[in-house]
């Protein structure tokens, strides 16, 4: 695509190339335009006529030719997730325009006004990446996507970091009374894993004698699949506190005697993982109980499952003292150091704080 002047005639012309139906590829000029932009103006109306007489793939053989090309490249993780959010865009996308920028821009507009950013962004970069591929296989000659602006919500307050002291842990603790669930938010704070690596979790991964749990998989709410850890970062194996192995061990006997015993079977929830819905509820109701025993003015926070991850790394920032570092806090958490400097970096700076108090008082 472009424009010059004609140095015989003194007139505009443009000139390019373009795929036809095809795949081959053919060049095209035309002479005699007063002006650049009459030129630029001719030229996209002859590209538009193109593109509309062109034959293209549908978005439905594009996105199969897509997942196809994924399934060899990424981690299968990766996979599920791209499938997930293709079925979720073919439902409310209007498939029969998915070349149309406007139809994307309005698209994007109404994800913005119904999901997270952080779910608007997913859905965003893999219409990127998918057409990406197409304009690669030269299905598109260009990227719809290119000019199309998600809402940075640059007003958006941005939440701070929940978490629960031991002591908002120990009064929540103490009101579950199912040894499912005690056993399980015990893990969930004792050890600091992600809620995925949780449910993926299968007694196997259980050592009692070595006090240990091994990291090697998870579970994603999104596709409700088995896949392999976050990062490379988060295989790991991690000790447990002698609280929590009596715990784990008063579970796995419970197990064996009620529902039947499988190195294979998962830690909570047997032949298949606890459900996020079902597990989110009953967190949220066993706060509640809490919070019922509690004054007005000493109630526990209303945290997210994840934030009893924030609590465990907070635990642990805040007693560093102890002679552990933050390497050690990393690798509990299946994290690199500059990974967990950047998530917690005010808990860090508030440590340091805390040693160079301890270190002017012994003067």
């Amino acid at each position: 695509m472009a424009q010059q002047k004609d140095i015989k005639t003194g007139k505009w012309m443009y000139y390019g190339s373009y795929i036809d139906v095809d795949g081959k590829r053919k060049q095209y000029k035309k002479r005699g335009y007063d002006t650049k932009k009459e030129a630029r103006l001719a030229e996209d109306k002859f590209r538009n006529e193109i593109e509309n007489q062109k034959i293209h793939i549908n978005f439905d053989d594009l996105c199969n030719k897509f997942i196809s090309f994924q399934a060899k490249r990424v981690k299968k993780a990766t996979l599920e997730t791209d499938i997930f959010l293709m079925n979720s865009i073919k439902k409310d996308l209007n498939i029969n325009k998915y070349r149309d920028r406007a139809t994307l821009q309005q698209y994007i507009d109404e994800c913005d006004s119904k999901f997270t950013k952080e779910y608007v962004s997913k859905i965003y970069y893999f219409l990127n990446k998918l057409f990406n591929y197409a304009v690669s296989e030269d299905y598109l000659q260009d990227n719809p996507m290119r000019k199309v602006r998600m809402d940075s919500r640059k007003n958006e307050r941005k939440k701070e970091m929940s978490f629960w002291e031991p002591s908002d842990f120990d009064k929540f603790i103490k009101e579950v009374d199912s040894p499912f669930y005690k056993c399980l938010f015990m893990t969930l704070y004792y050890m600091g894993i992600r809620k995925g690596e949780l449910m993926a979790l299968s007694w196997e991964d259980i050592d009692l004698n070595k006090k240990t749990i091994k990291i090697d998989k998870t579970y994603s709410t999104l596709t409700r699949t088995i896949g392999t850890p976050k990062t490379q970062n988060s295989y790991r194996t991690i000790t447990m506190p002698d609280i929590l192995v009596e715990k784990m061990d008063a579970w796995k006997t419970r197990i064996e005697a009620f529902v039947g015993y499988s190195p294979n079977g998962y830690v909570f929830g047997n032949d298949r993982p606890v459900a996020p819905e079902t597990l989110r509820r009953k967190f949220h109701e066993y706060i509640k109980q809490a919070n019922m025993k509690q004054r007005p003015d000493n109630q526990i926070p209303v945290i997210r499952i994840h934030d009893l991850r924030h609590s465990h790394a907070s635990f642990l920032i805040n007693n560093m003292s102890a002679g552990f570092t933050d390497f050690d806090i990393a690798k509990r958490l299946g994290d690199t150091v500059a990974t967990l400097h950047n998530t917690y970096a005010h808990w860090f700076k508030a440590a340091d704080k805390g040693i160079i108090d301890f270190m002017n008082s012994t003067k």
